[in-house]
């Protein structure tokens, strides 16, 4: 048996090997020629009959489909909405690549949340970044004159980093100073301000050190999840294509749980990054610790990480949503 595809409807047909003639498409009627003329034809004898119209091509045989003919109708694939590919479901691929790669770079990222101000007697300003684990100081300097030559000017950059686990390693070692020096004062009102700031100090750099640790653990699990949705993601799309043979139910089974999986992973992680924002300390609360004025021109906020990071959970979430909903209606 041999498989061709009718040239009018692009149907799948079965011929037979030694098949040759003029045939008609069982599914659109169509006529179409298939083989090649034998080598050697018999002799037959024939008895000649008047008609009075013949409308047969010289040469040709017409042959009519039968169930005992040459031509058979390959069953056709049964219709599953859950295996059928659209521009949906290759926009969820996208999104979901494009996500994976947010989150790999948000591990190491510190523009999870900032602030900046202009230092005071100076114009310069002072910019933090917070990541998931450490804040980077930079300073900027503009315009210093030099000591040597008022007419040269010079800009003055200079930064640090600092690890909210040491910060809060230290700021808990000072508060056990503070009170065991208390112990011998009197009480008084420096003393009680001296532990009021240390405990606040304290209670920053932990709030800090939570939040970090929190939003780190939410990338990694996402990060696990992402690859194995990505996974299944794939796997579908080799099979829609044809590079993977698989059974069909198997993977119906896998596009559900691929869409489930994606829907609830994008959940999670986007309801985490509120509760990160959550977390984190009043920023203004770390002048009232050193015991001096907000400066002005604060600006502190989000950083962009975590509103592309967000918008782009989102935007996953939306288009399986759409999609699911999709496959329903189908």
């Amino acid at each position: 048996m041999v498989e061709i595809e009718c040239p009018h409807c692009s149907e799948e047909l079965e011929m037979e090997d030694d098949a040759y003639g003029l045939f008609e498409c069982p599914y659109c009627d169509g006529e179409y020629e298939w083989g090649e003329e034998p080598e050697t034809i018999p002799e037959k004898k024939t008895r000649k009959y008047k008609f009075k119209s013949r409308n047969i091509k010289e040469g040709k045989t017409r042959q009519k489909w039968s169930s005992d003919s040459s031509v058979q109708k390959k069953p056709r694939r049964e219709y599953n909405a859950d295996l059928e590919y659209t521009a949906l479901n290759f926009t969820s691929f996208v999104i979901n690549v494009i996500l994976l790669f947010i989150v790999i770079i948000g591990l190491n990222s510190n523009s999870w949340y900032g602030f900046s101000h202009e230092e005071k007697g100076t114009e310069g300003e002072i910019e933090a970044n917070f990541g998931t684990s450490y804040v980077e100081y930079t300073i900027t300097e503009y315009e210093k004159e030099s000591y040597y030559d008022e007419d040269l000017t010079y800009y003055y950059f200079a930064g640090s980093m600092v690890s909210y686990e040491s910060q809060f390693e230290l700021a808990k070692g000072n508060l056990e100073s503070v009170e065991e020096m208390c112990k011998d004062w009197d009480e008084n009102d420096r003393c009680d301000t001296m532990i009021t700031q240390a405990e606040e100090s304290v209670d920053f750099w932990n709030s800090l050190d939570s939040a970090g640790g929190f939003l780190f653990g939410l990338l990694v699990f996402t990060l696990i999840f992402l690859l194995l949705t990505l996974s299944f993601k794939l796997l579908i799309l080799l099979n829609h294509n044809g590079w993977l043979s698989s059974n069909d139910e198997l993977m119906s089974i896998i596009a559900r749980i691929e869409n489930i999986a994606t829907l609830v992973i994008c959940s999670v992680l986007s309801i985490g990054l509120l509760m990160y924002w959550l977390f984190l300390p009043n920023i203004e609360n770390w002048w009232d610790i050193l015991d001096e004025t907000v400066p002005s021109g604060l600006s502190s906020g989000l950083g962009l990480i975590w509103w592309v990071t967000l918008l782009t959970s989102l935007a996953l979430v939306v288009s399986s949503t759409v999609e699911s909903i999709a496959k329903r209606n189908a």
